[in-house]
């Protein structure tokens, strides 16, 4: 812990940091399955906290806790090491352990006045030039002065950047979340800081000119020292940014399977839940991809939300009336049996083709690939097992591509 802030973590007035629910001066910011991170205001200062529970993890969680090898241990040192070597990034306070209960940790960071992320900055400013050319250069200088130190953030989106408007000075960029950081002796690799620059390049492909993407990549390259002498300058350049390219279509595929894989979990966007009588669904709770494919007539939903809404369409004119398709409060609520007990069984156990399609839906999507958007898909399983119907709720708003 950091002496300077030891009187704002554990003085008289500090809250139970790893008990921040019920304490008006803790804001939940971020939420997740087994991590939790808190906004808390202490004598006009604050301090973010991220509290991670192994247990809710899973064994590989728990076992990399024991060893201390989970995400708030790592970040601890991260933070220490990127501090050693003159590395802009947000400075950890504190770490607190508790071995209890299956093992939690709380990892306390301090508030930077005004920072916002990148992309927020870069939402609000980019259609003014001097602003989109004053972010460019601080982010260049904050990943050439990284990786010139040894230091690459393996997760280096916009939200893991923080950025700060000084007078005079135009911006300052910092590192955020460094649990995942490669730290290395000498400067880092070409290799390993095209992995980092094309995580970048994945969320400017879409919100920025390729001049200004290669704007960028020039402002880094010339802070790069290691990089100065490596044989004609415009060759070089242009095989950087081939590599950058296939780094990020590596990342881009990465990032889709790591998606495909929440549809079938209980988390932040998707929900499997178990209704009673036999029927059981998996609902979209959020929409993952509002910034490719805005729908502004379809709203964020919770489970009790979605119990609601099926009750509707259960109590529904359509329904009674065993209509095929209907509407119910602004979604599309279509219904399918299988024909016979041969498809009943083909469908039972390999999966009903409107189960595939709610999936492939989705996965469509998390490729940046127009698809219709398709809310939930429910099956009812008879007493014998077998599925003996289906029902898909589309948004009344998607149409297909």
């Amino acid at each position: 812990m950091y002496g300077d802030r030891k009187d704002v973590v554990l003085g008289k007035s500090a809250p139970d940091w790893f008990e921040l629910d019920g304490d008006s001066r803790a804001t939940p910011v971020k939420s997740g399955y087994h991590r939790r991170t808190w906004r808390v205001s202490l004598n006009e200062k604050v301090v973010f906290a991220k509290v991670f529970d192994a247990k809710r993890g899973g064994p590989v969680s728990q076992l990399a806790f024991a060893f201390g090898l989970g995400a708030a241990q790592r970040e601890w040192r991260a933070s220490r090491a990127a501090e050693c070597r003159g590395v802009p990034a947000v400075r950890c306070l504190a770490l607190g352990v508790d071995r209890r209960q299956g093992g939690r940790t709380v990892l306390l960071s301090e508030g930077l006045p005004d920072a916002v992320p990148l992309s927020q900055a870069w939402e609000r400013g980019a259609s003014s030039r001097p602003t989109a050319q004053s972010l460019i250069e601080a982010v260049a200088r904050l990943f050439a002065a990284a990786h010139n130190r040894g230091f690459v953030h393996r997760d280096a989106h916009p939200s893991n950047i923080l950025v700060q408007a000084k007078a005079y000075a135009g911006w300052e960029a910092s590192y955020v979340d460094l649990h995942g950081a490669y730290q290395f002796r000498d400067s880092a690799s070409t290799r390993c800081a095209v992995r980092s620059l094309a995580q970048l390049d994945h969320y400017f492909q879409r919100c920025a000119t390729r001049s200004q993407r290669q704007r960028f990549l020039q402002s880094y390259v010339s802070l790069r020292r290691s990089l100065h002498m490596c044989g004609e300058r415009r060759k070089f350049f242009r095989g950087l940014l081939s590599s950058i390219d296939r780094a990020r279509a590596t990342h881009a595929a990465a990032l889709a399977r790591q998606r495909d894989r929440r549809i079938r979990r209980n988390g932040k966007y998707f929900a499997t839940i178990a209704l009673g009588d036999g029927w059981k669904g998996t609902f979209v709770l959020q929409l993952e991809r509002r910034h490719a494919f805005p729908e502004p007539a379809v709203p964020n939903r919770s489970e009790h939300d979605w119990r609601n809404l099926l009750q509707a369409v259960f109590m529904s004119d359509g329904w009674q009336r065993n209509d095929g398709a209907f509407a119910v409060h602004g979604a599309n609520v279509e219904r399918a049996r299988p024909i016979g007990i041969r498809e009943a069984i083909i469908w039972s156990l390999n999966g009903a083709p409107q189960r595939e399609e709610f999936i492939r839906s989705h996965r469509f999507r998390h490729r940046d690939i127009a698809s219709e958007l398709i809310l939930a898909c429910l099956e009812h399983r008879s007493a014998t097992g077998l599925i003996d119907e289906t029902i898909l709720v589309r948004a009344r708003s998607s149409r297909k591509s």
